[in-house]
């Protein structure tokens, strides 16, 4: 028999008696923790201390600390007092989330199994461009709790589970709605689409929109330095997109919100737009790619295949912002210069770095979710525009690419992918009505 995870509550006797604790406890701990980089120090303060209570339950400044050291990592943020205050807000809010949905999950007896979170933290690593294990490996090096980022995947999961046992049921497409969005695609052939990402900063009852803004202005100010917008949005999302790096997806002129819409179309493709604010929070987009719309156009069986070489140029951990800065600038520079794959193996000589020179050749899908945004559109022989990356920053070059024949799609499998298009759309905007409804009615009592 397969072990499942018990999503149980913590009892209500346990939550009246920390609250003696009081809040000028919890503001000396809170200080405290903002002050050092390790979550080592204060470990039992930090245990017992409460951040938050969800219909009773706790949250305690061990869960939010250990929360936001593991994203300022994944997302290769500075590991900075402000930076930590700054997430603050954000992380709990997003942990006040995770409670509610497993308690939801709990409520209806929703199981997930340790294969399924296995599973669930096999994909995580695979996006995050983190070795099978790396994770286990990440927190003990961090020195944190590794069941805490196994309670976030847990959640996920049973959340996906029960949003599909509620939901999937009730949805019902028919012919006449699919030959609708049939022809309404059809109409739209020859004119732009865009490839677009998303990173979502909901504003909370628990943070202002003035605190929501400057954390939304501090990631664009990350990502423009080299961070990854993937990571960012899988750390920092409050949308559903997070699990796919924030990608919506291909959309044609009106078919998002039209403050969104008017912003992309005034994107180039790898431009990040400024913080868009909407009534619900605010939105971080990115322009991935653009296109012709051609409906149903041929799709290949498999995915590329790139050789890659690359320039590392080191970075100490926990580098000034003027070196960083230098770094980049460096970079850039040798970006520019280079036209070819052995001329980028002989500049890259230059950073004495063993992971300059060639990388070897790999199927799209086996990179780093880091390395798919950067290879997946750039020219052979045309180097990237430097990221941040790890240890350092990072300039690849595409030496050759193999692309597979095109496989021809029959109207049935056409007519099977909008189905599921629409299903899924209808799924996801079920989960968002549905979280909203639980913050509504849930007793969250935030200490911070």
């Amino acid at each position: 028999m397969v072990k499942s995870w018990k999503i149980l509550g913590t009892k209500r006797n346990f939550i009246d008696a920390l609250r003696g604790w009081g809040r000028a406890v919890f503001k000396v701990v809170m200080i405290t923790l903002l002050s050092f980089p390790s979550i080592r120090t204060v470990y039992g303060q930090q245990g017992l201390v409460i951040a938050a209570t969800v219909n009773d339950e706790m949250i305690s400044i061990l869960d939010v600390e250990t929360r936001v050291v593991l994203s300022i990592h994944l997302a290769e943020l500075p590991n900075t007092k402000e930076t930590r205050r700054r997430l603050t807000g954000q992380t709990l809010r997003a942990l006040i989330d995770s409670k509610l949905k497993l308690q939801e999950a709990q409520k209806f007896r929703i199981n997930v199994t340790r294969d399924e979170v296995s599973k669930a933290q096999t994909l995580f690593e695979r996006q995050a461009g983190i070795e099978k294990g790396g994770l286990r490996k990440l927190h003990k090096r961090l020195g944190l709790d590794l069941s805490s980022f196994q309670e976030r995947l847990q959640s996920q999961v049973a959340w996906s589970k029960l949003v599909a046992r509620r939901y999937l049921s009730t949805i019902n497409i028919g012919e006449k709605e699919i030959d609708d969005f049939i022809a309404s695609l059809e109409r739209s052939k020859g004119k732009p689409e865009y490839l677009v990402s998303e990173i979502f900063l909901p504003v909370g009852r628990d943070q202002s929109i003035s605190q929501t803004q400057g954390l939304a202005e501090r990631l664009v100010q990350q990502i423009s330095s080299g961070s990854s917008f993937g990571a960012i949005a899988r750390n920092f999302s409050q949308s559903a997109t997070a699990a796919v790096n924030g990608s919506l997806g291909w959309h044609g002129k009106g078919q998002l919100p039209a403050k969104i819409d008017a912003t992309i179309r005034r994107l180039e493709p790898g431009q990040i737009s400024r913080p868009i604010q909407t009534l619900e929070g605010f939105y971080i987009l990115r322009l991935d790619q653009k296109r012709t719309i051609d409906p149903f156009r041929d799709r290949t069986p498999g995915p590329s295949t790139v050789t890659l070489s690359q320039a590392h140029f080191p970075l100490p951990k926990d580098a000034a912002d003027s070196l960083v800065t230098a770094t980049m600038e460096n970079a850039r520079q040798l970006s520019a210069a280079t036209t070819s794959c052995p001329q980028l193996d002989e500049l890259s000589k230059q950073t004495k770095s063993p992971l300059s020179g060639q990388l070897g050749t790999f199927k799209i899908n086996q990179l780093s979710a880091q390395l798919q945004g950067l290879v997946t559109t750039l020219p052979t022989n045309q180097a990237s525009a430097p990221v941040k990356s790890g240890d350092g920053i990072i300039v690849v070059m595409v030496c050759n690419r193999k692309t597979p024949r095109l496989k021809t799609t029959t109207p049935a499998e056409r007519r099977e992918r909008v189905k599921n298009q629409l299903v899924n759309e209808r799924l996801n905007l079920a989960g968002e009505q549905y979280i909203r409804s639980l913050r509504r009615t849930a007793i969250v009592d935030v200490r911070l």
